[in-house]
């Protein structure tokens, strides 16, 4: 389902109040350790992240089925070990299309590493780094893709990574923004206090860095944000997987 209007949607959780009820015990649990650096935190999990990343598998079958045909050139952010570059690989082979040339952006070499090793014979380029660091260039890229990254940062960080991207992109690119969001406004602010409790318990990690911690924002608001940045139009598309949807931001 696609829609301009969010409140044409399906509910985000079938069970509110149980999502809720477990999220509140989840985060109460979790306060209990110090938040992880952003980068170490996926790079000691690396034996384990595709099979973990795999219940979001729908995420990245939608949002490569989303990517325009004639994409040339596509800008990935947090692209890991490149979960959605392997689902539309699928796509392109069973299509007999080309598979676009890549330049990905993400902090840990370990995944990245993954990603090269499934795709040698791709034309895909990685900078290793933070997505709000690297410059991404004007006017660059077809098509800009994100599966299940963006959600650790709060709005007002992403206002200017939005602006970039927005930038990156051709005239009539398309931004698709893959991720779980918060199902009530109750929820990002239980998420919130969960953030500055961890990331205050780890005094290693310095101002500028980023933590490992789950800030899912409401989707309403995070199109808002998109809109700001410079987007003429963004479209909710559900993908099958709950708590999670795909923004189609239109440049």
């Amino acid at each position: 389902m696609i829609t301009k209007n969010y409140t044409e949607l399906p509910p985000l959780r079938a069970d509110l109040a149980k999502h809720m009820e477990d999220t509140r015990a989840w985060i109460e649990e979790q306060c209990g350790r110090p938040a992880e650096e952003m980068a170490e935190f996926f790079t000691v999990r690396e034996d384990g992240y595709d099979e973990h990343m795999m219940q979001f598998a729908p995420c990245y079958d939608v949002t490569a089925a989303q990517i325009p045909a004639d994409c040339r050139y596509l800008l990935d952010l947090g692209c890991g070990s490149g979960l959605e570059l392997d689902a539309l690989d699928r796509l392109c082979r069973a299509e007999g299309r080309a598979f676009p040339k890549v330049f990905g952006v993400d902090m840990t070499k370990a995944l990245v590493d993954q990603l090269f090793a499934k795709h040698p014979d791709k034309d895909i380029t990685v900078e290793l780094g933070s997505y709000f660091d690297v410059p991404f260039g004007t006017e660059e890229f077809d098509c800009a893709v994100s599966v299940e990254s963006i959600h650790h940062f709060s709005l007002d960080e992403k206002l200017p990574l939005f602006r970039k991207v927005w930038e990156a992109l051709k005239p009539g690119g398309i931004f698709l923004q893959c991720d779980y969001f918060a199902a009530c406004p109750e929820e990002v602010d239980m998420n919130e206090e969960h953030w500055r409790i961890r990331r205050a318990m780890n005094r290693d990690i310095g101002d500028g860095d980023f933590v490992h911690i789950d800030r899912p924002q409401m989707a309403y608001d995070e199109a808002a944000v998109m809109e700001k940045a410079g987007f003429s139009e963004v479209l909710y598309c559900t993908v099958g997987v709950e708590g999670t949807l795909l923004l189609i931001a239109k440049k």
